[in-house]
């Protein structure tokens, strides 16, 4: 598996004659969600601390946003999309950066349509998908721009940059309603640049280096963004029918993704050898999570109520600890089940059934806040960073 280089942000700058001290600023925030009511909770994870709470139109779900320390919100019931600013700004001046911060703010109402579900960024874009008529509304740098996918379905669409500017990944379904079964990607303009039809059920998607990966009922389907060409990798030998990708996430610091298959059971794709690892769960998984500058471990929640980390270079379970009651996977995906983030060196997974956010330590998996969250927190995304202050 290849390996990233890794820069980190800089360290301390020592101080000489006429020099100004600068000092490292680590920040960790995180958005939680309602299960049942609008509104979202801001928490600062390194301290504990309750930042803020901000109403929204309805509950939804989340993801990272188009600008660093954003995330977006889509809002089904409501059919909107709203960002967060979580107040971290980063600014790269090459041999350092620097870290800006400030309080959360609510950017209400980037997007609207029916159904809003996969809002994803890339390329300083943000394109989110509604399901209710197949639109896709791009925000980004001048006025929103509105496409529309081939029919109104369950599906994504994703922003990159290639060398001949800017492009858009949109799945396709055979008819309205029903589940998608490939994908086109878009030019500037909206003209069709090429066409896969062979990623039949597609669902869920991530981008690991300059490869999007997309989860199909026989394989993974894979996009290098600077070529454009498309090539896929199929399920080991014996999967168990039934048993495929639903969801993705991807490494930034190795080039990997990490995956669900089946209800027991996580692997982990090595894109370059086109190889999967899977890892057999002690219970059915209720929901797992994977750090992208901190790849080499994703985490876990079982229904046993255990954490358990894995080595995703190894494919093993090298930590488990018990942290919740059980929470049942029966009963159908309207209950509120915990949910997790991993950020910065931390772990942070939302018990909606004692109404609290526990934080860990990601490498002992020690708890180190139990913090009170009003209502049912459910969904959760953390974000970290680091830089100087001067």
């Amino acid at each position: 598996m290849r390996a990233l280089s890794f820069i980190a942000v800089a360290l301390t700058v020592l101080a000489g004659p006429g020099s100004v001290q600068a000092e490292t600023v680590y920040v960790n925030r995180a958005v939680i969600t309602d299960h049942a009511r609008g509104g979202v909770t801001l928490v600062d994870l390194l301290t504990g601390r309750i930042l803020r709470r901000l109403d929204t139109a309805s509950p939804g779900s989340l993801r990272r946003g188009a600008a660093p320390g954003q995330v977006s919100l889509a809002q089904g019931p409501a059919g909107r999309v709203d960002v967060i600013d979580l107040g971290i700004t980063v600014e790269n001046h090459g041999d350092h950066a620097d870290l800006r911060l400030s309080g959360p703010r609510l950017i209400p109402g980037v997007a609207h349509g029916p159904k809003p579900s996969h809002v994803l960024a890339g390329d300083g874009r943000l394109a989110s998908f509604f399901d209710g008529d197949g639109s896709v509304v791009v925000t980004g740098e001048g006025a929103p721009v509105t496409l529309r996918a081939n029919a109104a379905h369950h599906g994504l669409a994703y922003p990159f940059h290639a060398a001949a500017g800017p492009m858009l990944l949109v799945s396709h379904a055979a008819a309205a309603g029903a589940r998608p079964g490939g994908v086109v990607l878009l030019d500037a303009g909206g003209r069709e640049t090429a066409r896969r039809d062979d990623c039949p059920m597609l669902h869920g998607e991530a981008v690991s280096n300059r490869v999007i990966a997309l989860g199909c009922a026989d394989g993974v389907l894979l996009l290098d963004t600077r070529s454009q060409v498309f090539r896929k990798v199929a399920y080991p030998e014996g999967t168990a029918s039934g048993r495929m990708v639903r969801s993705l996430a991807g490494g930034a610091d190795f080039h990997l993704f990490a995956a669900d298959f089946g209800p027991d059971a996580v692997t982990i794709l090595d894109p370059d050898a086109g190889r999967f690892m899977v890892v057999e769960l002690p219970a059915r998984r209720v929901a797992y999570a994977l750090d992208p500058e901190r790849s080499a471990s994703m985490f876990v929640i079982t229904e046993d109520g255990g954490l358990h980390r894995i080595d995703t270079l190894k494919g093993e379970i090298l930590a488990s600890v018990p942290l919740l009651r059980r929470y049942s996977m029966d009963g159908g995906w309207a209950l509120a089940r915990p949910r997790l983030s991993a950020a910065g060196g931390m772990v942070a997974v939302t018990d909606p059934a004692q109404s609290r956010l526990l934080v860990l330590d990601a490498g002992s998996l020690a708890l180190r806040h139990e913090i009170a969250i009003e209502g049912t927190p459910f969904n959760i995304l953390a974000i970290a960073a680091s830089g100087e202050r001067h």
